[in-house]
């Protein structure tokens, strides 16, 4: 796995596992982290972290629009994958050693007709009706094979919807694309700062 490429994604990286262990261990970091001169930080930018214990999940969680900036989201994300990914118990402080997470920036979500519309590995979707909402990014088409229509019937039973609900009119289905950051092992982006 290639780390971040620039300032601004190592130290989003940073952020986002700063919150992890954070949250998880509760202890306050040594050193301060001063975010680099970079214009996106100031972006309403949906963000989603992922965190993986040995390639499997372990957590993933985000917003598709930040409320703050984007350094407070990148640090509340990742606490949020951390402790309230629903498919799974929060995290212990004996597994911070052994994750690797991700970072992903996300596009504007638009409407989608449907699976041909879908460009597999590159778009992420998003599907809604009411109060339930199932987001599945772009790579996990690629990792579980899906075509398509596969993609949007996961994506509807993630949201706790029929796994045909995409082609119902009252389901919103919107596709994004994304921007991921693969940040390798958690603790090696923290060390000067915990």
């Amino acid at each position: 796995m290639n780390g971040p490429k620039t300032e601004f994604e190592k130290q989003l990286v940073q952020i986002a596992a700063l919150g992890v262990w954070q949250i998880v261990t509760g202890h306050p970091m040594k050193k301060r982290l001063e975010p680099v001169q970079d214009p996106r930080w100031n972006e309403k930018s949906g963000i989603f972290v992922t965190l993986r214990t040995n390639g499997q999940i372990r957590g993933s969680m985000g917003l598709f629009e930040s409320s703050t900036t984007l350094a407070e989201t990148a640090f509340n994300v990742g606490q949020t994958a951390a402790t309230h990914d629903s498919r799974f118990a929060p995290i212990q402080e004996n597994e911070i050693p052994h994750l690797d997470l991700e970072v992903a920036l996300l596009s504007e979500a638009t409407r989608l007709a449907g699976p041909h519309q879908l460009k597999l590995g590159e778009m992420g979707v998003m599907i809604s009706r009411g109060e339930k909402r199932g987001v599945l990014l772009p790579h996990v088409a690629v990792e579980q094979k899906w075509n398509g229509e596969q993609f949007l019937e996961a994506c509807c039973e993630k949201a706790g919807l029929s796994h045909k609900a995409w082609k119902d009119a009252n389901t919103l289905v919107e596709s994004f694309s994304c921007h991921v950051i693969q940040g390798g092992n958690l603790l090696k982006n923290i060390e000067q700062f915990i």
